[in-house]
């Protein structure tokens, strides 16, 4: 019983100093197409937050890069219809970083509705998360 005691306290404390986990989510995906005189213009974004952020010389930064594919209508995929690399430097702790997007879609495009999907890895540890949303070309 007195073990008990002791290893339930020592186990609480471990717990309460321990890091926090939080898990890499991508959220809000938003994305909107209007026409142009040659074509279609995609407007996409989405925010991303749990990534890992290193503090030095009190500063914190993060990187993560992205990529999106756009499933068309007729079951075709634009692979990587978009991609690039984020990396932000802060004074304080980030709560999210936005991820922009825009694509010029050919005017030939086949109308109807599309599924845009975000692939997001933290370059901080390799973790990685997705998420989509559609769009509809008319």
């Amino acid at each position: 019983m007195k073990k008990a005691f002791v290893i339930i306290p020592l186990l609480l404390l471990i717990a309460g100093c321990s890091k926090k986990f939080e898990k890499l989510e991508v959220f809000s995906p938003e994305a909107f197409a209007y026409t142009l005189d040659s074509g279609w213009e995609l407007n996409a974004s989405a925010r991303v937050k749990g990534f890992v952020q290193n503090e030095s010389g009190g500063k914190f930064s993060a990187s993560i890069k992205y990529y999106a594919d756009i499933e068309t209508p007729d079951g075709g995929l634009i692979e990587k219809a978009a991609s690039g690399e984020i990396n932000k430097s802060s004074a304080e702790r980030m709560t999210d970083l936005a991820i922009e997007a825009q694509i010029k879609l050919e005017a030939g495009s086949v109308k109807g509705i599309y599924k845009i999907t975000f692939f997001i890895t933290d370059k901080g540890d390799g973790r990685e998360a997705k998420a989509s949303n559609f769009f509809e070309l008319n």
